[in-house]
């Protein structure tokens, strides 16, 4: 609209100047006002146009990419049937259905108008979506060890991750169409970008479960596997709390109880009550905590460095976290954290060897801070946090 304007300012001042007809520079000047006019009533038509298409786009590439995985997971499924000798009982056609099925699993969240409870309640739903969620993979795979269900398992959540932020998209993209408004494509064009690095990160991830693979978001669980390679006298606890290792070993002379997801299955194992049990059901009483977890880097910091601060070192919706802080501050146990920094896409991808290297360093900070703050014949808790996928123990 600047540039038209601008173009009949112009066109006058060329008309004043010279001997042609007013005719003529009527002519054009009126054809300029037009072309102003129609661009003032038809922009957030063309707006709508470029932001569609682009949009557009995007979800073509990403309706392509949820299918080859759909592909991906029920080729991996047949495959995990034919090698179990159990091929023949089962439908592919029921996979199939079974996959898209879970694809399309929801989970509510609580009211948390009354937040009284709320942790312990949406500790419940995450418990029992895992549980459904595994089930239904189990009835697949019936005769197939466990590790390699709790890998299927994870690629067809970010299945369903993939799947949600489709739909969600598409939901914007068609309501945006139906009221030709443009700033609701506007501010889904907006967030592309970001998207789409999510998109790619999902991507990889899947295929890296399905292989069995640690993935960057395994560095907690790492790092407290090769501590506990580390130390002397290594035994693991008995108990009853599902997915989860608890070890105690001998570090100079300190006692070491380390918690941890069990390998070398996709799971994350539940932390907090690991820490709920050796306190209160076995009675240790530790002068520290520590964590050890991946996070996300900020842009310009780089991949496998470390940063070191108080509190829990632990992502997702809080549940774990706000339980281990809880158990925490009721004995007044001082909380120590270790985080391993790298993006979103090198946390759900297999380890850069960047990370890999970062494990051993965080291996070592770990040793320096029980040092210097427990004195030999004192217990500690260390606990590594994360999928612990491709990790053994």
């Amino acid at each position: 609209m600047v540039i038209l304007t601008l173009l009949h300012q112009v066109v006058l001042q060329i008309g004043l100047g010279s001997n042609q007809s007013n005719v003529w520079i009527a002519l054009i000047s009126n054809i300029v006002w037009i072309a102003l006019l129609v661009l003032f009533f038809f922009q957030d038509y063309a707006m709508i146009w470029r932001y569609s298409y682009t949009v557009g786009s995007f979800l073509t590439g990403l309706s392509k990419l949820i299918t080859n995985n759909v592909n991906l997971v029920i080729g991996h499924v047949d495959q995990l049937l034919k090698s179990n000798g159990s091929y023949q009982t089962v439908n592919k056609s029921l996979v199939e259905k079974t996959i898209q099925e879970l694809m399309e699993f929801v989970v509510i969240e609580p009211v948390n108008t009354e937040p009284t409870g709320l942790m312990r309640t949406l500790k419940l739903l995450v418990t029992a979506y895992n549980e459904k969620l595994e089930s239904s993979i189990r009835a697949l795979l019936p005769n197939v060890d466990r590790p390699l269900v709790q890998n299927v398992v994870d690629a067809v959540d970010g299945l369903r991750e993939l799947n949600y932020i489709y739909k969600v998209i598409m939901h914007y993209y068609k309501l945006s169409n139906k009221y030709k408004n443009p700033y609701l494509m506007m501010q889904v064009y907006m967030l592309l970008p970001i998207l789409k690095e999510y998109v790619n990160a999902l991507n990889g991830a899947i295929s890296t479960f399905l292989k069995g693979q640690p993935v960057g978001d395994a560095a907690g669980p790492l790092t407290a596997y090769r501590f506990v390679r580390s130390c002397s006298d290594v035994n693991e606890l008995t108990h009853n709390i599902k997915d989860t290792y608890i070890g105690l070993c001998n570090f100079e002379g300190r006692k070491v109880y380390v918690i941890k997801a069990r390998g070398p299955g996709g799971t994350v194992g539940s932390l907090d009550d690991g820490i709920t049990y050796l306190i209160e059901r076995v009675g240790v009483k530790p002068k520290i905590i520590i964590t050890v977890d991946a996070a996300l880097k900020l842009e310009g910091e780089k991949t496998g460095s470390i940063s070191e601060g108080i509190g829990v070192a632990m992502g997702g919706i809080g549940v774990e976290r706000f339980n281990i802080e809880r158990t925490a501050s009721k004995y007044d146990i001082p909380l120590y954290a270790i985080l391993i920094k790298m993006s979103l896409p090198e946390a759900l991808s297999a380890m850069p060897k960047d990370v890999e290297s970062a494990v051993n360093d965080a291996v070592e900070r770990i040793k320096r801070v029980i040092r210097e703050s427990i004195r030999e014949g004192e217990e500690v808790i260390l606990i590594g946090v994360g999928n612990t996928g491709g990790v053994a123990q």
